[in-house]
């Protein structure tokens, strides 16, 4: 088989789509603006999850009303200290993102 051939041949994967060359890449300010908004995000995310669980807003939630056994059951401390970890996880990752950070050229 000629290399022609083989470019030439339908993609196997039942996806009509064009895909992008390999070598494009999004501009480096998009990267930039793209990684504050995700660390950003992150941290605010995980800053809700670490504090909400503690709050009035967790224990006094009307939407849970119409189940108490879930409103008891969110009560426990192990609830409430595994949403607060998993906030501070999220906080984590978006710190870690951001160090990890280099710019693609």
């Amino acid at each position: 088989m000629s290399s022609s051939r083989l470019i030439s041949t339908p993609n196997n994967s039942g996806s009509n789509f064009a895909q992008p060359p390999a070598s494009a890449e999004l501009p480096i300010w998009l990267q930039r603006t793209l990684l504050v908004i995700y660390v950003l995000f992150c941290i605010e995310l995980g800053l809700m999850l670490v504090i909400i669980p503690w709050t009035r807003l967790w224990a006094d939630n009307s939407l849970l009303l119409r189940w108490p056994a879930l409103q008891a059951w969110l009560m426990h401390g192990f609830v409430r200290g595994a949403v607060s970890g998993l906030g501070f996880i999220d906080m984590w990752l978006g710190i870690l993102e951001a160090a990890r950070y280099r710019d693609r050229h």
